[in-house]
């Protein structure tokens, strides 16, 4: 009795509260059950929470499902944070192919970061790994209760879930545990996590209570209080949250379409999208998550045409992979525009064991593109130069996927490794292509 009344005071902060005591005619086996309860359920939570305490300021948006636990990925149009900690491109990039498989990054983006400055991050992520958004959204979140949890412990629990200043968030959780234990163990627990930083506390107030728990007299605690908060220490911070479908990004056609768009804009048109789509379901009772999907997204807003796309990749220099006839080799060309946004420039091709660098010129229209060439250092070419070229190519755009630009005759590829399980229906022809160049 005298313990509580000296410790939890000057641990939390707080008034001396009369020392928790067990219900009257408790017996020692509900006592029992109520603890082995409660140690099972910290002993499932996960071992991580959504990092809630963000820096960027997000938009706020009409829909959201609930996060869950993960890495959450801070970003504005120059900057880039994992989980509070600051990174390079290059240091995210390590880090963004070490997630593991079947996992969840959540992107919290400022509202005015553009879609091309998204992909360029989120690219990084292995396909395997789902991608979320993160919005504001509104809500009087409350946790589900078990019967005979005090209100108090529920009032505190709701709080928990909504505020949004970490120092207000601990005291408010630090109370709880005050108010309803007496167990020396775990204000010991709760005081080791306590300077931890906000994003960190719950790994580190989870391994904490796994170590306490055990050692407390069942009569000591209020379980079902205690579940209460720490349900909702575990998702602190959360419930003004929401979290919407992100994977159709990576699609080459959204940077074609959208680019320069901003998620505070796109959220917009995905609230309108969802207004209109919802509104044609008789079903009253649809939810959002059944209109808003990555699919849905992918065609809405990621409609671009083959030459929309090429001439996008062209653009930003990227590089373009070509399945080579009765080999496992894939060419690597890389587009260098003569100016800014021009429909020209010269394309050129990473030496290989089976070819060397080559370099060709090439103008695009809508639905072709010419390359000729090769092009020439001395004198230097230019693709506007006239002259009869040794080699010239015209390859007809017949349509697009998410992995590739399909071609009259064979297929460009986004990436190296789809363009190497490619069969070699995909193949390009044209004299660029071969061994010579």
């Amino acid at each position: 009795m005298q313990l509580k009344a000296l410790i939890f005071p000057v641990l939390f902060g707080c008034q001396a509260h009369a020392a928790f005591a067990p219900p009257p005619h408790d017996t020692p086996e509900a006592c029992e059950a109520r603890k082995s309860n409660l140690v099972a359920l910290v002993a499932a939570l996960p071992e991580r929470s959504l990092g809630a305490d963000l820096r960027v300021e997000l938009p706020v948006s009409t829909l959201g499902s609930p996060p869950a636990a993960g890495p959450v990925l801070e970003l504005t149009e120059t900057t880039l944070t994992l989980d509070g900690e600051p990174l390079e491109r290059t240091a995210w990039a390590a880090r963004a192919q070490a997630l593991p498989a079947s996992s969840v990054v959540y992107v919290a983006a400022a509202p005015d970061v553009t879609i091309r400055t998204l992909r360029a991050a989120v690219l990084a992520v292995p396909r395997g790994v789902k991608l979320k958004l993160l919005v504001r959204v509104r809500s009087t979140a409350s946790l589900p209760a078990d019967p005979g949890t005090p209100k108090a412990a529920q009032n505190i629990a709701a709080r928990v879930l909504t505020e949004r200043d970490p120092a207000v968030r601990k005291t408010l959780a630090e109370q709880g545990y005050a108010e309803f234990s007496s167990c020396p163990a775990l204000a010991g627990a709760v005081t080791a996590a306590g300077g931890a930083r906000p994003n960190a506390r719950w790994p580190a107030l989870h391994a904490e209570l796994l170590r306490a728990l055990p050692a407390c007299a069942c009569g000591s605690f209020d379980a079902n209080a205690l579940r209460a908060v720490v349900t909702a220490e575990q998702r602190a911070g959360t419930a003004s949250l929401g979290a919407l479908p992100l994977d159709f990004v990576r699609d080459e056609r959204c940077e074609a379409s959208m680019g320069l768009r901003s998620v505070k804009r796109l959220l917009e048109q995905m609230e309108s999208f969802d207004a209109d789509y919802a509104g044609k379901i008789s079903d009253d009772a649809v939810r959002f998550e059944q209109v808003i999907t990555s699919d849905r997204l992918l065609v809405e807003f990621c409609d671009a045409l083959p030459g929309e796309t090429l001439a996008s990749l062209e653009r930003k220099k990227a590089t373009v992979y070509f399945r080579v006839a009765g080999s496992p080799e894939c060419q690597a060309w890389t587009f260098a525009p003569l100016a800014p946004g021009a429909p020209m420039g010269t394309v050129r091709r990473a030496p290989s064991p089976h070819a060397p660098a080559a370099a060709f010129h090439y103008w695009q229209a809508a639905e072709e593109i010419s390359v000729f060439g090769p092009a020439t250092t001395e004198p230097p070419s230019k693709p506007t130069d006239e002259r009869d070229w040794p080699c010239r190519t015209s390859y007809k755009l017949s349509g697009i996927d998410g992995d590739s630009v399909q071609l009259e005759n064979g297929r460009w590829f986004f990436d190296e490794a789809t363009c190497r399980a490619a069969s070699d229906a995909a193949a390009t022809g044209g004299c660029a292509v071969g061994d010579g160049g």
